[in-house]
């Protein structure tokens, strides 16, 4: 552990090992203070590495007696948590990094494999060097409408591919 964004993120771990609750609540300025570090760093940490994506859900309250509650979302299977995805990534539109931190996620966790990942990272890369392509050539109202439209289209896409790997994965 080199960084303090890797202590941050295994203080965090460690107090939900130490918990017999599906959830922990920490103090930004006693963990920055214990730290010796801003509460920008562990508010960096939050939303980086405990994400719904990564199986936690945040709940924030600023102020003299604020606090963070990170809850452990607690899935049965592994169709479950594809299940949670799919559900999270449907109901808005997606923006290009979150879909690649996504699929990236998927690789940590062993739901896909290097195949899977590259050929989906390939994808988008395509998608958005053509759709960058024809931003060049259109006015500001029609690139606002296609932006829209690629962020609804690489939503569609990365909900058949999770749908893809919830009816190809065994458990």
């Amino acid at each position: 552990m080199n960084n303090m964004t890797d202590i941050l993120e295994q203080y965090i771990k460690e107090l939900f090992k130490e918990s017999s609750e599906d959830h922990i609540i920490i103090k930004r300025s006693n963990v920055a203070q214990k730290f010796d570090c801003v509460p920008s760093q562990l508010n960096y940490v939050i939303k980086t590495r405990f994400t719904p994506e990564h199986g936690f859900i945040i709940e924030s309250k600023r102020g003299g007696g604020g606090f963070i509650r990170i809850t452990k979302i607690t899935l049965h299977t592994d169709k479950d948590y594809i299940d949670y995805l799919i559900e999270t990534v449907d109901k808005d539109v997606i923006e290009i990094d979150e879909a690649l931190r996504l699929i990236k996620i998927l690789l940590d966790k062993e739901y896909i494999t290097k195949f899977d990942y590259n050929h989906f990272v390939d994808t988008i890369e395509v998608i958005t060097n053509v759709h960058n392509q024809f931003l060049n050539f259109v006015d500001e109202g029609i690139a606002e409408e296609m932006n829209y439209n690629t962020k609804m289209n690489l939503k569609v896409l990365v909900v058949k591919f999770l749908t893809n790997i919830k009816y190809n994965k065994r458990g």
